[in-house]
């Protein structure tokens, strides 16, 4: 059974130290300038940070062997973890417009914006390179966890650049405006990327396709079958964190050895897995190629 890696975990203990410190760094330019666009920044990274402690705890759960309750395993973890991660995005958007337009209304007074703008720029620049190895290990390791975050980690970056563009904008043209305008164009971004890391965390509940694995799949069993004579039908794959679980309908002249027929159906089963960029658990039907026809069941 597979474990978290080393660089798993190392990844997901850097982010959330890193969010840590984020955070003291965004805070302070926002208490420092009273900048709605500083505010919007520094309440995305508290979001970040509540965020990333549910994925360190999901990352230690997905890899938990299957038991009596969770015969398939724990691999769905990461779903649960990146929905929540994009719901919180979300709702730090709203609260953003919602702050900006009160600030807009009742009048913007910013103040040592010199600094704010220091502490907004290092915190940017961290959290590009931070989202960027995040990114990267989460993709090398097929892990959904790693790559949300490093996803979110990305669009605080967007955040801390929309923050600084309004903040200056607002200083250099003594336009205060400026400030909450951009904070509720970057809140708007929020929202979207929320919404896509909780499309991607309901397409994996709900099971949905992988046309790139299923077309690696298929390939690899037409290959097979082609060099054997024989045919296949229903194939079908679903995701479920970092593991793929395939099953299909392998079909053999009548006749022939179960004994030989399981063997061959066993080395297609190895074919396939080894055909696909990670993990996989593949079960073959083996049915006779005159049996009845139960697609519809």
């Amino acid at each position: 059974m597979r474990t978290a890696s080393k660089e798993e975990f190392l990844a997901m203990n850097l982010s959330l130290i890193t969010g840590v410190l984020m955070l003291g760094l965004k805070w302070s330019a926002y208490l420092i300038t009273g900048s709605a666009a500083a505010f919007s920044d520094a309440l995305e990274t508290v979001v970040h940070v509540a965020a990333v402690s549910f994925a360190a705890y999901s990352l230690r759960v997905i890899y938990r062997p299957p038991d009596s309750n969770h015969h398939f395993g724990h691999d769905k973890i990461a779903y649960f973890s990146s929905g929540a991660e994009g719901a919180l995005v979300m709702g730090a958007g709203l609260v953003i417009i919602y702050e900006a337009i009160s600030k807009w209304i009742s009048g913007i007074q910013l103040q040592d914006v010199g600094k704010g703008l220091v502490f907004l720029i290092a915190a940017a620049s961290i959290n590009a390179v931070l989202g960027g190895y995040l990114v990267r290990k989460g993709t090398l390791n097929h892990s959904v966890i790693l790559t949300a975050n490093g996803k979110h980690v990305l669009s605080d970056v967007w955040t801390s650049v929309g923050a600084v563009g309004g903040l200056g904008l607002a200083w250099w043209t003594g336009w205060t405006f400026f400030d909450p305008l951009v904070a509720i164009i970057f809140a708007l971004y929020i929202l979207w990327e929320g919404s896509q890391i909780v499309r991607h965390a309901t397409d994996g509940l709900m099971d949905a396709s992988n046309p790139e694995l299923e077309a690696l799949a298929s390939t690899a069993l037409n290959s097979f079958c082609n060099e054997e004579n024989l045919t296949f039908h229903r194939l079908r794959l679903r995701e479920s964190g970092a593991r793929i679980y395939i099953d299909f309908h392998l079909q053999f002249p009548n006749g022939i050895p179960i004994e030989e027929a399981h063997a061959q159906a066993t080395r297609a089963e190895h074919l396939v897995a080894k055909a696909l960029p990670q993990t996989a658990d593949i079960t073959s039907h083996l049915e006779s190629v005159h049996a009845p026809d139960h697609d519809e069941m």
